[in-house]
């Protein structure tokens, strides 16, 4: 009788509102988007001309055509600059996998810590590490799908669910898509410690 009466009683963390959640994802891709230009400035160059992409670079399929130079300055510049987006891309997804890893480790992204919010159970707990890891899996599993050439046709699907999902957070559990799959819930950081 004492477990269910203090069942009853037992005050369940709050949730954090969507209001905050979103704050917080802005924050985070702020930071994932300062990071990727910061590098894309200064590792870019280095890691384009490591992998052999450079603006000097004639490409063989053009260098034998009859067509007039303009066209062919042209088609060289879109193809250069398609291995420098597919490049920037993969650095992109590269750090905000790495960045993302916070959330894995501390419960919280920077994001988060900023507005006083933090991963639990959906029953109000801790988050166990096996928690934090189905978690992270599931919210950024993507941009681990779209670093492999084999499955990064799903990518964008993965993404494109995970957003919907997230709002899902404006009902009134405020729990998102990836939050039910896993058990989880992000709570007001000082009611879940």
């Amino acid at each position: 009788m004492q477990n269910t009466l203090v069942e009853m009683y037992s005050i369940s963390p709050e949730r954090a509102s969507f209001a905050r959640r979103f704050v917080a994802t802005l924050i985070d891709n702020t930071i994932i988007a300062f990071i990727s230009i910061t590098l894309s400035i200064t590792v870019g160059p280095n890691l384009l001309h490591i992998i052999g992409i450079d603006s000097d670079t004639e490409l063989s399929i053009f260098s034998d055509s009859d067509m007039d130079d303009e066209a062919e300055d042209l088609l060289q510049s879109l193809y250069i600059n398609g291995d420098i987006f597919f490049a920037l891309t993969v650095l992109a997804n590269l750090t905000t996998v790495l960045y993302s890893m916070s959330e894995l480790l501390t419960n919280a992204s920077p994001g988060k810590r900023i507005m006083g919010i933090a991963i639990g159970s959906d029953i109000g707990e801790p988050a166990s590490q096996a928690l934090l890891a189905r978690r992270w899996a599931l919210r950024y599993g993507a941009y681990v799908l779209a670093l492999i050439p084999a499955t990064s046709a799903f990518a964008p699907l993965l993404h494109f669910v995970i957003t919907c999902g997230f709002f899902m957070a404006l009902g009134s559990e405020r729990l998102t898509l990836h939050d039910r799959a896993v058990h989880s819930a992000v709570y007001y950081r000082e009611d879940l410690e």
